[in-house]
């Protein structure tokens, strides 16, 4: 009698083994499949960088003056600023193409031109360590946030300039203060 009933433990044995072989398959060709996909769907990563701020004379209420102290050089097409209030960006005070807050706008792209002119920044097609960009924000500087932006997509048109594409990331943040 005892024959019958150790056949039927031996072919549940079996059948829990096949099982147990087949959940690892799968399972194992899961995780392969996603860790070798092609990663279409996951966007570049941000470039990392350090600025410092300062605020300089213009013969109003002063412009922010922010340089890339270290980090990546970053394609300037893909940069855009923000701040706490509208703002313009450009060169430095008493150049042709100085940030004006005249011009401000909700936010600027780094290669902001008009009439066919080089971009106002005149940093080239890279920001790199040591370059300094102005912004001059309506009225006083003092307290004003100032965020800087890297987008995957190019920045398309003129300010505030259309940000295509679903990822944007801050790259740097601060608040001025005057003293």
């Amino acid at each position: 009698m005892g024959g019958v009933l150790d056949e039927a433990r031996g072919v549940s044995a079996v059948i829990g083994l096949v099982l147990l072989v087949a959940v690892v398959v799968v399972l194992s060709a899961t995780v392969t499949g996603y860790v070798l996909s092609d990663g279409g769907d996951i966007p570049p990563p941000s470039p990392r960088i350090s600025v410092s701020h300062t605020t300089v004379d213009d013969g109003g209420d002063a412009t922010v003056a922010v340089t890339l102290e270290g980090g990546d050089a970053v394609r300037t097409n893909r940069l855009y600023v923000i701040g706490s209030k509208p703002l313009d960006i450009g060169g430095p005070p008493g150049n042709s193409q100085s940030a004006n807050d005249t011009y401000a706008s909700e936010r600027e792209n780094f290669v902001e031109s008009s009439g066919g002119r080089p971009p106002q920044v005149r940093i080239g097609e890279t920001w790199e360590a040591g370059e300094t960009v102005y912004l001059d924000p309506e009225g006083e500087a003092d307290g004003v946030t100032i965020r800087i932006y890297w987008n995957t997509e190019p920045i398309q048109d003129v300010n505030p300039g259309t940000v295509a594409g679903d990822d944007s990331y801050q790259l740097a943040r601060f608040t001025v203060s005057a003293s």
